[in-house]
């Protein structure tokens, strides 16, 4: 029986290895300062810091035979690498792909040469296409190879965590600072609330809002954080409900939303709680698109808070459910309401990613595709498409503020561009009397009256509105149909979305 495993593919003098990509944590640009080491010399480079820890940076050339230093030509990345909780950086020349192999194509090598132990079997790839598998049992025990441990077994736990397990996290602004929230602890967000004032002439609680029957506080978020709030408040666009373990909800209010994003546990860096009021409400901080940063909020310590939790008592006189069941079929009713350039809605559960559209790529436009090229994310080579291009038959101008939708099929990513999200909704009725989507009436070229055919109701009350939906996971799936098996986008069109 044939296996399929998924391998982030590098490469280094022309020569490209496939490393498991549960192993492969990140690959980094070179780093500012190689500190020097007693054993330094042939496959050993050097130490570098790394979220304060230290890597040892390891030459695979030397390994594998190319000993002449001035035949090697220069690395420009380095690949982070985890195994059995050991660490180290390889220096690579760059990322070829994010792809799966079969055992049954695999080709396997003998011979008694260090290389061959490294690389002890072959994949052929599209009939031309060399690449080996880089062998890590093999690699960590090589005598010239140095790794690092971390002997808090606390951050061990987060190291072997990391390398199976993506945090989704909610990225939020509020009064000019970013916070993020983790998307499985999120109960409801709500657009425009409205919001009675509170009985009790405090700041704290702003008021309170009735959400399904269950009247829910409106907390100051600086002030429950322990932030100096700004002189003027301004009106409360945006509400974040969180539930304690109790089942008491509690409302946050926020600006808006920044985006959505995907995190390892060795991504969260610890935060230094010196001067803070309320440090334990600070899980770390996450790094987000263009350099920023957010607080991680740690939710269950906020919601247990007496100074919090009272007000949900004392509003919530009987407590709501609290069931997962009934958690995760809100959070599968929440969508996202978005334009390219039409005004779509999708549900949220189908967007891995919200990022800011980069402003480096790698760049080679199809037309017939829409395809406008690659773009790297965490060391994954991720096809970049124009979907308002799809949509109407000719890509929209860049006007700056574009957004990037991160879309998984069923094997690949796909980065499909918008040009903007406006906000996160709830669908009025469960998904199971959605209509199809907009995108499965394709073969009447997506006509208005298709649209029509596919309008959902969104909100509540009299924030009630229709909009068309549009299921991106079948998108991409017609993507990865039409595209060869790495998930690379056709040459040929892939959906006449044209009017």
């Amino acid at each position: 029986m044939s296996v399929s495993l998924p391998f982030g593919v590098l490469r280094v003098k022309g020569l490209e290895f496939a490393v498991d990509a549960r192993a492969l944590e990140q690959v980094i640009n070179w780093p500012t300062a190689l500190q020097p080491h007693p054993s330094q010399g042939g496959a050993l480079l050097g130490m570098f810091s790394l979220r304060g820890k230290a890597l040892p940076l390891i030459d695979l050339r030397p390994l594998l035979g190319y000993c002449d230093v001035a035949e090697r030509e220069p690395t420009e990345m380095v690949a982070i690498i985890n195994h059995q909780n050991r660490r180290i950086g390889i220096a690579v020349s760059g990322v070829s792909d994010v792809m799966k192999l079969e055992s049954r194509s695999l080709c396997h090598l003998e011979g008694l040469a260090t290389a061959v132990a490294l690389l002890p079997e072959l994949a052929l790839v599209a009939g031309e296409r060399m690449i080996y598998l880089l062998d890590l049992d093999a690699l960590f025990s090589a005598p010239q190879v140095l790794t690092a441990r971390s002997r808090d077994t606390q951050q061990n736990a987060l190291v072997n965590e990391q390398g199976h397990v993506l945090h989704h996290l909610l990225v939020l602004e509020c009064n000019g600072r970013r916070y993020a929230v983790d998307a499985r602890a999120i109960t409801e967000l709500v657009d425009k609330p409205e919001v009675a004032p509170n009985k009790f002439g405090i700041d704290y609680c702003v008021g309170v809002t009735n959400r399904r029957g269950v009247d829910v506080p409106v907390m100051n978020m600086d002030r429950v954080l322990g932030m100096e709030p700004p002189a003027v408040a301004g009106p409360l666009d945006q509400l974040l409900v969180l539930t304690s373990r109790e089942g008491y909800r509690i409302g946050l209010g926020y600006d808006r939303m920044v985006s959505i994003v995907r995190k390892r546990a060795s991504e969260i860096l610890p935060l230094p709680t010196y001067g803070l009021r309320m440090p334990d409400l600070f899980a770390g901080v996450i790094g987000t698109e263009n350099g920023d940063q957010a607080l991680l909020l740690e939710h269950e310590a906020l919601l247990e808070r007496p100074e919090t939790l009272n007000f949900g008592r004392i509003y919530q006189t009987q407590v709501p459910g609290n069931d997962s069941d009934s958690r995760k079929g809100t959070l599968n009713q929440t969508c996202l309401v978005f334009h390219a350039p039409v005004q779509f809605v999708v549900p949220l559960d189908q967007v891995s990613e919200i990022l800011d559209k980069p402003e480096r790529f790698v760049s080679f436009p199809q037309p017939e595709s829409h395809l406008l090229g690659t773009f790297n994310l965490r060391g994954e080579q991720i096809p970049l498409v124009c979907l308002s291009s799809l949509v109407q038959g000719s890509p929209e101008p860049d006007k700056g503020g574009m957004r990037v939708l991160v879309v998984k099929g069923d094997v690949s990513n796909f980065g499909l561009v918008v040009t903007s999200t406006d906000s996160i909704e709830t669908f009025t009725h469960p998904a199971s009397e959605h209509p199809p989507g907009w995108e499965s009436n394709m073969n009447d070229g997506a006509s208005a009256n298709g649209r029509v055919r596919s309008l959902v109701s969104i909100g509540k009350g009299d924030q009630n509105h229709w909009m068309t939906l549009i299921d991106l996971r079948n998108v991409v799936r017609a993507f990865e149909r039409r595209g060869p098996s790495t998930g690379q986008v056709a040459d040929q069109p892939l959906l006449d979305m044209r009017r």
